[in-house]
């Protein structure tokens, strides 16, 4: 995809965004769109009408601030009128308004809010995006139709890289898209070896989600035939839950068993 020129772009913003308040909305999802995979950031949508009255209240107290504004530079602002943009409404499902949305250029979504009292849930989030994708959008937004094991995984673990990196509220998000990466091997891949790592790289995301029991109960029936990458992950797996629930005995000889130095480093983290 050809990147636009910051001064393109510059201008873009300029004749396709809409001074609803500090916070410089675009109005157009495509521009959107393009200018996220420039800036490698998530593109907020926040879903209103001018009929509603709490959309009013979250511009006011929220978006019409200083302290929003600032914040705004963490991602692509975009307005989305659902009265104008039915369509673009019932494709993400949006029910009740004001709906915000994190999303990533391809339109996966990251985290959502419905409604609005008070700013606290929305600035939590806002504070903590992370201040780049590491290249994600560019990787969704040329993802081949023909399936490719290598591209998946190079998604699948960028999300997973994401997750590890952000907050709580974040961090679901981000694993729950990696999850669906390694399910499409699961699904299409037609290596054994494949299909195998993309499992265990599911549990290890179960893992660090503090799904200690259901990661070691199914690590133990994948089979690895042999494989040192495999099988030093199903210990590192297993040795990171018995770490967390605190059961010294089985994690040290789960420890013993991995040769990874790289992984015995985390485990000492």
């Amino acid at each position: 995809m050809k990147k636009f020129s910051t001064l393109f772009i510059t201008l873009i913003i300029c004749i396709s965004s809409t001074s609803y308040s500090q916070v410089s909305w675009l109005n157009n999802e495509k521009i959107a769109k393009a200018i996220a995979t420039e800036k490698d950031q998530l593109i907020l949508m926040d879903f209103w009408a001018t009929w509603c009255g709490p959309c009013r209240k979250m511009d006011s107290d929220m978006w019409n601030t200083e302290e929003f504004k600032a914040l705004s530079e963490n991602f692509v602002p975009l307005k989305i009128d659902i009265d104008r943009e039915k369509e673009l409404a019932r494709s993400y499902n949006v029910r009740s308004i004001p709906h915000v949305v994190l999303v990533t250029a391809s339109g996966e979504i990251v985290w959502e809010q419905t409604g609005y009292s008070h700013s606290a849930p929305y600035e939590k989030i806002l504070k903590n995006l992370p201040e780049s994708l590491n290249g994600i959008n560019t990787k969704l937004l040329t993802l081949s139709e023909d399936f490719n094991d290598e591209a998946y995984f190079s998604i699948g673990d960028s999300y997973l890289e994401l997750a590890m990196e952000n907050s709580e509220d974040l961090k679901r998000g981000f694993f729950a898209l990696s999850d669906n990466y390694y399910k499409e091997i699961t699904k299409n891949s037609d290596s054994n070896e494949n299909i195998a790592l993309a499992e265990m790289k599911m549990l290890l995301n179960d893992a660090y989600l503090g799904r200690y029991n259901r990661a070691v109960r199914k690590v133990d029936k994948i089979e690895i035939n042999q494989n040192e990458e495999l099988a030093d992950m199903k210990q590192f797996i297993k040795a990171y839950c018995f770490k967390c629930e605190g059961d010294k005995k089985a994690f040290e000889e789960a420890k013993s068993l991995i040769t990874s130095e790289e992984y015995l480093s985390q485990l000492e983290e």
